[in-house]
């Protein structure tokens, strides 16, 4: 079992998985003898067969996929690497590795000969020996432009080209460059769409938007930064005014960013999203409303974003049985067939085949108001009890959270106010409902007490709780402890100075407290318990 951490904006949820997959299921996989497994991407021949193609440590390889089992039809050597990338324009693959020597730069394979076999047409090596990723623009088919990131680091003697060759492949027997989008500094990613390159910039920790309609001479017209910003990937919502950023870090959630307006780009905290906190999330690909994740040790992740900044996770297959974390697992995963078949590149595990059933999700919104005044109660915890999906309300008191088709309670919190619980809410696939949560105030007094003379720690816990109560009382001191559902789960008398009590047999989860004096409640709070 693999131990996984979900990151929602403010709070993290530690569960434990005991399946391999949700909603996904294995078509086949195949594994070749070959060291390493990297990129993937997909061929749909003119009489509808689809294929699947692998970056091998040694070169290129090529799957039937239409039937179980799948077979290999066809294999292009090139320089041996642990990373290479493929992008398909047309009936021809451009393929490209970090690896150098015979074959380096980029191949250009002809896939019009399958099933029978790949072809290679010829190898552009006058440009550049190496590079990590190859891109084409897959919503616009027609456009012959390919766009190769990451070629010859700087302390390479060859050249200091780090940014983006941009290649016309019309005709793909004489590939020719018309451009390059060159900043100074290296581009490691870019997704393209129509007029516009998104350029992952990874050690600037910065994304650039460029305007390529003239492609001799791409144009910035914008770049952002984030906090801890290490920029790897990007891709566009379906209405293009999303953008989901992952950056190769264990650690950091995908991020998604307001694009609408160039001059405003603005982040959505709330839209934050990873597995696991402890592994990094690779490549976002998108086809319709879900987002397909390569997620590293966590394996594909399904995301429905038919809300683009309320993404919740449908479905997933983990390849890897190891310890999360690091670079290892799942490398890739395409999705952009017909037959709806995704495939990946498991960088031991080979190639994988999977078929998604489509599921979506449903999802809450609302606000959270003060039950006496109306107002909007700012920076309220709202919990989806059985999603183990938390987000704080922030500046505006609105909040949103979803979750698969099912059963669920509603609890809000917020400091000062009495939790709330709702329950019995049957939540569809694509439901979208309104649920308006008042909290009553709790009225403190604070004469004999002062909430600031209350320390309780460590917040998470794992097995002990202190709580300091430092000022005397005449009155009798509790602690008391309750469940997400309102229920009373602990009760414990305090005296002055340091209580230690040992909360080793609390289940793991959110919890909220109250501290009273006498029949006063002098301090509550939200307290999480997790795995020693």
């Amino acid at each position: 079992m693999k131990k996984i951490i979900l990151l929602i904006t403010s709070v993290i949820c530690t569960i434990t998985l005991n399946a391999q997959s949700l909603n996904v299921e294995l078509f086949d996989q195949y594994l070749r003898s070959d060291l390493r497994y990297s990129g993937s991407w997909t061929y749909v021949a003119p009489d509808g067969s689809e294929y699947a193609l692998l970056g091998a440590f040694s070169g290129l390889a090529a799957y039937s996929i239409d039937n179980s089992p799948v077979t290999e039809v066809g294999f292009v050597a090139g320089p041996e690497n642990n990373w290479r990338e493929i992008t398909v324009v047309g009936n021809h693959a451009y393929v490209t590795t970090e690896g150098t020597g015979a074959g380096e730069g980029m191949q250009v394979v002809s896939l019009e000969y399958l099933p029978d076999s790949l072809h290679l047409v010829t190898t552009v090596d006058d440009l550049f020996s190496h590079a990590h990723i190859i891109q084409s623009d897959i919503y616009h088919p027609d456009s012959a432009y390919v766009y190769v990131n990451g070629t010859n680091l700087i302390e390479d003697t060859i050249t200091t080209q780090t940014g983006i060759h941009i290649i016309d492949v019309s005709n793909p027997a004489n590939p020719n460059q018309v451009g390059v989008y060159n900043p100074g500094y290296y581009i490691h990613d870019c997704h393209v769409r129509g007029n516009r390159l998104y350029a992952a910039a990874l050690y600037q920790g910065m994304m650039d938007i460029v305007d390529i309609s003239d492609k001799s001479n791409p144009q910035l017209l914008q770049q952002f930064s984030y906090p801890n910003a290490f920029t790897h990937s990007s891709w566009t919502s379906e209405d293009h005014r999303f953008l989901y950023v992952c950056d190769e870090v264990d650690g950091l959630p995908m991020r998604v960013f307001n694009i609408e307006d160039l001059n405003n780009i603005s982040e959505i905290p709330q839209a934050q999203y990873t597995a696991n906190i402890v592994s990094l999330v690779h490549n976002p690909y998108r086809r319709g409303d879900f987002l397909f994740i390569s997620h590293n040790t966590e394996g594909l992740r399904v995301l429905d974003i038919a809300q683009p900044d309320v993404p919740i996770e449908v479905g997933y297959y983990d390849t890897y049985t190891g310890p999360s974390g690091g670079y290892s697992g799942l490398w890739s995963a395409c999705p952009f067939l017909p037959s709806g078949k995704i495939i990946g590149g498991d960088r031991t595990g080979g190639l994988f085949v999977w078929t998604f059933n489509d599921t979506k999700a449903g999802r809450i919104y609302g606000v959270v108001r003060d039950s006496l005044t109306g107002n909007e109660l700012l920076f309220s915890d709202v919990t989806l009890v059985g999603s183990n999906d938390t987000i704080n309300t922030g500046g505006s008191g609105n909040y949103a959270v979803g979750g698969l088709p099912g059963t669920y309670s509603l609890t809000a919190f917020k400091p000062g106010y009495i939790p709330k619980t709702i329950n019995n809410i049957n939540l569809q696939s694509e439901d979208s409902l309104w649920i308006e949560i008042e909290l009553a105030r709790i009225t403190i007094d604070v004469s004999e007490v002062a909430d600031q003379a209350i320390q309780v720690y460590p917040n998470p816990l794992t097995a002990q709780i202190i709580v300091d109560f430092s000022e005397a009382s005449s009155s009798p001191r509790q602690l008391l402890i309750f469940d997400v559902q309102g229920r009373s789960v602990l009760e414990l008398n305090l005296d002055t100075g340091l209580n230690r009590y040992d909360l080793s047999g609390l289940e793991n989860g959110l919890y909220f407290y109250e501290i009273y004096a006498g029949q006063e409640r002098v301090k509550s709070g939200r307290l999480v318990k997790e795995e020693d």
